[in-house]
């Protein structure tokens, strides 16, 4: 009889240790996922993968990392290169969005890639960008850029 209560008290013990080891571990599961969210919705990293005719980088970013940070056309964006070099950007539709030698960021309508730009100028000569280099993209508080 005395086995039977001991090994019932080992397997309560048991279950105990499993079922809170459990929890712990979905606590901590969730507190992990929900973490990237937040730093994801700050800032964007991508490549410049190539430099056309007109002296654009081009880079590998496409537009759903936008539309999920809620980025949308007008907005001010600080581009940050791996040179150390930090500008900012409008991001718009056209070329023409921007007065003359103006920093741009858009779409192109072919590649669909982001490039930054300078309308009527070469960014690529201005700041000495060149393919494989980082860009990682902000989005500037209205507040301050005002």
């Amino acid at each position: 009889m005395k086995f039977y209560y001991q090994s019932c008290l080992y397997y309560w013990k048991l279950t105990l240790t499993v079922t809170l080891m459990t929890t712990a571990f979905l606590i901590g599961c969730s507190q992990k996922t929900s973490m990237p969210e937040s730093s994801q919705s700050t800032s964007l990293t991508g490549t410049i993968t190539e430099i056309d005719d007109h002296g654009n980088a081009v880079t590998d970013l496409v537009i759903a990392p936008f539309t999920e940070r809620s980025w949308k056309l007008g907005d001010t964006l600080e581009a940050a290169f791996a040179t150390g070099q930090k500008i900012e950007i409008k991001y718009v539709e056209n070329y023409g969005d921007v007065p003359e030698g103006d920093y741009l960021g858009r779409f192109s309508t072919s590649t669909q890639r982001f490039k930054i730009a300078i309308n009527m100028g070469n960014i690529a000569k201005t700041l000495e960008l060149k393919s494989g280099t980082k860009v990682v993209l902000q989005k500037v508080d209205s507040s301050s850029a005002d």
